[in-house]
């Protein structure tokens, strides 16, 4: 159907079948990074440039003290908070707070130098990728 009403407003299928190809390559080289975590990312008080207080899914990952996001679906656009630490406990999230996290996503709080504070949710079994990896976080 979606192939059919493009042929017919006259897009080519093979520039269809490249952009999939390029976005599924693009999924598998970001998930496939070391350290990388599938979650959802929200800004929780404050502002952060490129982020929102509604949830966004994709990727994240550590360079230092600066957690790098990759926004799902086409994963093309990364977003940089540099992060100062733990803005309190790592905890459960509560039902229907987070969609699609995998089961009982676990809620890391953490605060930008900037002093906003943003909040991502990962699955259990990635809860410890998405802790800052910066000695001062881990006091």
């Amino acid at each position: 159907m979606i192939i059919a009403l493009l042929a017919l407003i006259g897009v080519d299928l093979a520039v269809v079948v490249a952009l999939l190809g390029a976005t599924l390559s693009r999924r598998r080289w970001v998930s496939h990074q070391p350290g990388a975590f599938k979650g959802a990312i929200r800004v929780a008080d404050g502002e952060v440039p490129g982020l929102h207080p509604k949830w966004t899914r994709g990727y994240g990952r550590w360079v230092r003290d600066v957690l790098v996001w990759s926004k799902a679906p086409f994963l093309f656009r990364n977003d940089l908070v540099a992060i100062d630490g733990l803005a309190g406990a790592v905890r459960a999230a509560e039902p229907g707070e987070v969609k699609r996290a995998g089961d009982n996503p676990m809620i890391v709080p953490l605060a930008t130098y900037d002093g906003a504070r943003v909040e991502v949710a990962v699955g259990v079994k990635d809860h410890e990728r998405a802790l800052p990896l910066h000695p001062a976080a881990a006091e």
